[in-house]
């Protein structure tokens, strides 16, 4: 019988060296962390945690957030953060910024008896323990182990777990450090568009805690009943609807949303149906020309 899994997937860092959101640049018209999130789930991972700041995905109630505290403090943060959410016997451990995730979770199909993880080394010999497999108890053993992890290099956490290290081409597991990385990979940047993405771009980085007391002081604002806002779903359907169609279509369709929902009852149930029929809307879009 085949061990459960989940993934962790780490979008908290700066993008220092990039210049702008990283999670939100795209490569084959995906978002960079949505092609991570993918890849993992079609790989097995029953559950997906992200941590980071909270960005639109596809709806899937089989993702959820965290992030790690103090904000920034790092990969090895951030991966004792996320572990905290798992619940199954093994889990990915991925950046979110890999070009070609399908093909890295691929090579991380089972963790060989004997150890506890799989670790691919590049062609320059270097450990890439951003797209690892490990078994769940190893990983909090190591994370107690640890102690405080708050800017600590991720090799302190993760090399002393036991892990074997398939050799795998540097550009199978290459990430996207920069714009010139991206541009090798035929991708795109936030904001590429113009100004007005530019603009649009400047307030991603937002923490779940943020966006949560913005929700509850709508809901408050309104006397709305708490479980009427499903935030995910809601942020799955503006870049649908901005993916598919344009920019400013994103807000109108959540607006639709909720207008449709209202006449219907304005329960959950009637926002995440209304929200469903639209995203399918976005989805057929390019079939409309």
């Amino acid at each position: 019988m085949s061990p459960t899994l989940e993934a962790i997937v780490l979008a908290g860092g700066r993008s220092t060296r990039f210049g702008a959101d990283k999670a939100a640049a795209t490569i084959d018209e995906e978002t960079l962390l949505q092609r991570v999130v993918d890849a993992a789930r079609a790989a097995g991972a029953r559950r997906v945690i992200v941590v980071g700041d909270v960005r639109p995905l596809r709806p899937d109630p089989r993702v959820t957030w965290r992030r790690e505290s103090p904000v920034f403090s790092g990969p090895a943060a951030a991966i004792a953060t996320g572990v905290k959410a798992v619940t199954a016997e093994e889990v990915f451990v991925l950046a979110c910024d890999l070009r070609h995730p399908a093909r890295v979770v691929a090579m991380l199909e089972r963790i060989p008896a004997g150890v506890d993880g799989v670790v691919p080394v590049d062609g320059g010999g270097r450990e890439q323990w951003l797209a690892g497999r490990y078994r769940t108890r190893a990983l909090r053993d190591a994370v107690r182990v640890a102690g405080d992890l708050t800017g600590a290099p991720v090799t302190l956490l993760l090399r002393p777990v036991a892990c074997a290290h398939p050799h795998l081409p540097t550009d199978i597991v290459a990430d996207v450090d920069t714009r010139g990385d991206l541009d090798e990979a035929g991708g795109r940047a936030p904001g590429a568009r113009g100004t007005e993405d530019d603009m649009a771009d400047s307030k991603t980085h937002l923490s779940p805690e943020d966006l949560d007391t913005w929700v509850s002081a709508m809901r408050d604002r309104f006397d709305l009943p708490v479980d009427t806002v499903p935030t995910v779903e809601i942020l799955g359907l503006a870049r649908d609807a901005a993916h598919a169609i344009a920019r400013p279509a994103a807000p109108l369709a959540t607006f639709v949303a909720g207008f449709v929902a209202a006449r219907e009852g304005a329960d959950k149930t009637d926002v995440i149906e209304a929200i469903a029929a639209l995203s399918e809307l976005a989805d057929d879009w390019e079939g409309q020309d």
